[in-house]
């Protein structure tokens, strides 16, 4: 019983469309998961009168603290497709979601170095919700240009904890960097998702150029 068997040069063209196929797919895939993390994160931004109210009145002057508006930090969300190209070792897609203006990005990881905020004062927690005195911080009390040495502290402690990244299986860990309460927030409730996708638009490559390449038997 002969068989016919794909050559060698058949089997080279082949790799050659794997990168394509495999670019085109991952693309496809994590566009709408990606537009929908940023859609996610615009959801996050917290209304005006949800944050500190000093911060709402804020001045907003070039050079000073940015005033707050939520309608601002949602417009600076959003999503862009980046860099998707294909090399000739390889292909490289690049999406991200970003978040643009000042104050979203104070709202986003403000407290994430420091989570008292810069305090004149650090503290440690004794029993159900009583802080205490740990150390004084000398330098923090020099470097203040508020009249309130504590405005840091109260600032933090009025914003919802940031939120760390889960961990997922054979992915690299996160690390603070990637903590924060918008993008990130969003990011770590759909990033299995986009992960998923990934590996099953690899997977739909794989098994087409299976496809085109298996050994054919002749009777």
């Amino acid at each position: 019983m002969p068989v016919n068997a794909v050559g060698v040069k058949d089997v080279l063209q082949g790799l050659e469309f794997i990168d394509e196929d495999m670019r085109t797919r991952i693309r496809a895939a994590i566009d709408p998961l990606m537009r929908g993390v940023a859609a996610k994160a615009q959801g996050f931004v917290p209304g005006n009168g949800d944050v500190l109210s000093g911060w709402a009145k804020a001045s907003g002057n070039p050079g000073t603290f940015p005033k707050y508006d939520a309608a601002v930090v949602k417009a600076g969300i959003g999503y862009n497709p980046g860099e998707n190209k294909t090399f000739r070792n390889g292909f490289k897609v690049s999406n991200y979601v970003y978040n643009a203006s000042r104050p979203g990005s104070i709202y986003e990881v403000a407290g994430r170095l420091n989570p008292q905020g810069r305090a004149p004062f650090t503290f440690r927690q004794e029993g159900s919700g009583t802080y205490v005195r740990k150390s004084a911080r000398s330098k923090a009390l020099q470097e203040y240009k508020s009249n309130n040495v504590f405005a840091s502290q109260q600032f933090v402690a009025a914003l919802e904890p940031v939120t760390k990244q889960p961990k997922i299986k054979d992915i690299r860990g996160a690390g603070r960097k990637t903590q924060g309460r918008l993008i990130y927030k969003a990011w770590a409730q759909d990033s299995g998702k986009v992960y998923d996708a990934i590996v099953q638009a690899i997977n739909a490559t794989a098994i087409r150029f299976n496809k085109a390449t298996e050994v054919k038997k002749v009777a």
